[in-house]
């Protein structure tokens, strides 16, 4: 936490000079005197402690003043804001072997959920696209704030024969805005943007998957993959067989680390819709600096009335 207007916290030396002031009070001595018959029973009540509660509404005016000295210095905050110049391209794989059912119901029902999840973390207006690759890439749709297209296109996806990672990343990357062979924008004034890619397999046919990771580096998008499977496939059938050797984990890796984005592993279902769904909540965000004086001054009232309702109570003896 920074402050606007750092000298303003001079004025917390003055709290200390409260507590001072309240203590003084507390020991006032007596206008006058006076006997008392019994002075066993004044002993015992001269000797026994001043319960906490008495002190609670003092404690929380203090620190009602404490947040209101704090708010004069107008504090500011990194918080997470909506970022609508993100866009955002999903990227799934969509090969046979993505019917293997390792991970229940199918990798591939999975993998649409797991979609499903990704675009509902992101705020509200933040643009996001589809591509699906087997042995073509096919756009379904560009980046776009109309989510329900985005979930409508999910739905439709279907499976195809072949593996072609490196199509399937190009064509999500010319589908972000600047970043086509035709664009004629600045890196400067090019909006940033990721790709989520997601493959359970290797690639084998179409574009080298690395060399198109360049591009996107050069074009400042970061690429976040995810390998999907298990390391024996799906033992209980042996339909796919073909299909168990398992993904692809270095290149996936070198991709990622090539752009600047990072690589995960999905095991399980529950593990692939945790994924997303995290990468959702960091995806078309952006963390900047806000005062929160408002929200302190705020709490300050709060907490000033909680003082004067405590007060009440112990005056009424009810506390």
């Amino acid at each position: 936490m920074t402050f606007l207007w750092p000298w303003a916290l001079a004025a917390l030396v003055l709290l200390p000079l409260f507590v001072w002031v309240y203590l003084r009070g507390l020991v006032r001595p007596a206008q006058a005197a006076a006997l008392h018959p019994d002075l066993r029973l004044l002993a015992q009540a001269s000797g026994r402690p001043r319960p906490l509660r008495r002190h609670l509404p003092a404690l929380l005016y203090l620190g009602a003043l404490t947040l209101t000295l704090f708010a004069l210095a107008r504090p500011t905050a990194p918080l997470p804001l909506p970022d609508n110049r993100t866009s955002i391209m999903l990227a799934i794989d969509v090969s046979r072997s993505m019917e293997v059912q390792d991970i229940e119901p199918s990798r591939f029902i999975a993998a649409q959920e797991a979609a499903r999840r990704f675009i509902r973390a992101l705020p509200q207006g933040a643009r996001v696209g589809l591509v699906s690759f087997a042995g073509d890439a096919v756009l379904h749709t560009p980046p776009t704030s109309r989510h329900d297209r985005v979930f409508a296109a999910i739905d439709n996806l279907s499976v195809a024969p072949r593996t072609a990672i490196g199509d399937g990343l190009l064509t999500a990357l010319q589908a972000l805005p600047g970043r086509d062979a035709k664009a004629a924008a600045t890196a400067q004034d090019r909006p940033p943007a990721a790709i989520v890619l997601l493959s359970d397999g290797r690639n084998n046919t179409g574009s080298d998957p690395l060399e198109v990771a360049a591009q996107a580096k050069k074009l400042g998008v970061k690429v976040y993959t995810v390998g999907l499977g298990t390391v024996g496939g799906d033992l209980r059938s042996n339909r796919w067989n073909s299909f168990q050797g398992g993904f692809d984990a270095e290149t996936l890796k070198s991709i990622a680390t090539a752009t600047g984005g990072h690589y995960s592993e999905a095991r399980s279902a529950s593990q692939l819709s945790s994924i997303y769904r995290e990468l959702g909540r960091s995806l078309g965000w952006t963390v900047q600096a806000r005062e929160v004086s408002g929200f302190l001054a705020a709490l300050a009232g709060l907490v000033l009335l909680g003082s004067l309702g405590v007060s009440e109570l112990v005056t009424r003896r009810i506390l």
